[in-house]
């Protein structure tokens, strides 16, 4: 088949490759799919769904796993011989009856406060194109060959000495390795650990690595936050030897983690052999208030944490360019049984992104980003402190997103469903929780400025003001 239409929401608890799979496995069960109907192309599927590759992947392999989809090498995905077993016992299907559309569908918001999105008005496209037009017409052949496993080795080196002076990650190029998204090399990470370990996660906290965690049959600890971080105190029991952890912007929370946590997480990863801390530096390039705190690997002596970065915020979240820092133990692991796997980066992709940075655009965009970003953050504090009720905001210092602890007896379910209602999208904390949040307390609503221009900011803050505040909650006209 070519393709087939999917409603996927981004906002929904469960992951996209997730509800993927599960509408292609509902598909097959109810006969629509059937023995022998040849899946779209995952690069034609992606992009017509707009969703990653590696998404889309995940969602295949899951079904081919579980003998709904068959993999035919240098053919694709066809669905497997399963109809009679799975109409044993199933209902007459009954006549298909068309009714008329109501439009209700598919909600698109007219703001949408996601916290996933950024500024894409402002992406250095003639630079980008420039760079990438010399890089086809003076490389030649040399970068459609195989490079080096862990990423180009020029590009690696950028990243190296960018790490060093922004973040205070003293590693080297060897130490890098470069992946298409922080997920892809989170697996590969799982892969070089080994399965016989236990995590801890913050909770809330990013629910695709609980879930890559999860489908792997890890044990997973939750680690609860206080209004510094991840609560040390709770890995006393020695359940878990490895932490997950978002230090410098807790997500989805907010907080930073001050010195003297972080300080005290590093001492409890020295005192076993094993243990390593996962350090997901993923937004610590967007801080708008005092000094930088350094990263837990720059404060680390003894090799025991592993550090992650992307360039999705900066840049562009298709690029699809993050990279991994190995502390020496764990880099002979992977020298030794993965080096086979071949980079997940496109080399063209990569030699673009190493003069963007090596010519110094990266730094400029950076600075640029941060003064949008600072613009967007003042703006959008300043509209909701003229809300009439308490409304406190949280984690408003750094990053791409607050959050607001609304205190006008309304609950999370009726705050984002008024603001639904009023045409704005906002995200509820509850989704980002790997267990129900405790009855009784005060709803938390998350708000992704970076995508939404100051002038939308202004005109969502104050749609929300009367949704929320008002007797009347206003309807969604365009």
């Amino acid at each position: 088949m070519d393709m087939f239409t999917v409603h996927l929401d981004p906002g929904r608890k469960q992951p996209l490759y997730d509800q993927l799979y599960m509408h292609i496995k509902r598909e097959i069960e109810a006969g629509h799919l059937s023995y022998g109907t040849r899946l779209p192309s995952k690069r034609k599927l992606a992009g017509y769904l707009r969703i990653s590759q590696n998404t889309l992947e995940a969602a295949y392999q899951q079904l081919v796993a579980e003998g709904y989809v068959e993999a035919v090498p240098k053919r694709g995905f066809f669905v497997s011989k399963t109809d009679e077993v799975l109409r044993i016992g199933a209902e007459t299907p009954v006549s298909t009856v068309r009714t008329p559309s109501t439009g209700t569908e598919a909600f698109v918001p007219r703001y949408d406060f996601s916290p996933t999105s950024i500024d894409l008005d402002v992406f250095p496209f003639s630079i980008w194109k420039k760079l990438a037009k010399e890089t086809i017409q003076f490389e030649h052949k040399s970068l459609l060959q195989l490079g080096h496993p862990q990423g180009d080795e020029r590009l690696r080196s950028t990243i190296s000495q960018y790490l060093y002076y922004s973040r205070g990650v003293s590693c080297t190029p060897e130490q890098i390795i470069v992946g298409a998204g922080t997920e892809s090399l989170f697996q590969l990470l799982l892969q070089i650990l080994g399965r016989d370990n236990s995590f801890a996660v913050e909770n809330p906290g990013y629910y695709r690595m609980y879930r890559i965690l999860r489908s792997y049959g890890i044990d997973v600890q939750l680690l609860p936050l206080d209004e510094e971080g991840v609560d040390v105190a709770q890995l006393a029991d020695g359940r878990s030897n490895i932490v997950y952890t978002t230090p410098s912007h807790q997500f989805p929370m907010g907080m930073v983690m001050p010195v003297n946590r972080r300080m005290r997480l590093l001492q409890w990863v020295n005192e076993q052999e094993g243990r390593y801390i996962i350090e997901d530096d993923y937004d610590s390039e967007f801080r708008y208030s005092g000094k930088p705190i350094p990263s837990l690997h720059g404060m680390d002596s003894s090799g025991k944490v592993i550090y992650i970065g992307t360039l999705s915020k900066p840049l562009s979240p298709s690029l699809r360019i993050s990279y991994m820092v190995l502390p020496g133990r764990l880099l002979e692991i992977y020298r030794t049984h993965y080096i086979s796997y071949a980079s997940t980066v496109s080399r063209i992709d990569q030699h673009v992104l190493y003069r963007f940075i090596k010519e110094g655009y990266f730094e400029k965009h950076l600075n640029k980003m941060r003064r949008i970003y600072k613009r967007k953050r003042d703006r959008l504090v300043a509209a909701v402190r003229k809300f009439p009720e308490p409304v406190d905001i949280i984690g408003e210092n750094a990053g791409l997103h607050l959050l607001l602890k609304v205190r006008n007896g309304l609950s999370e379910e009726e705050l984002v469903s008024r603001a639904k209602e009023a045409g704005v999208k906002v995200y509820g904390i509850s989704g980002y929780c790997f267990e129900p949040v405790p009855e009784g307390s005060d709803p938390v609503i998350l708000l992704g400025f970076a995508g939404l221009s100051e002038e939308d900011i202004d005109a969502a803050a104050r749609i929300l003001e009367q949704a929320w505040f008002s007797i009347e909650p206003p309807s969604n006209k365009a």
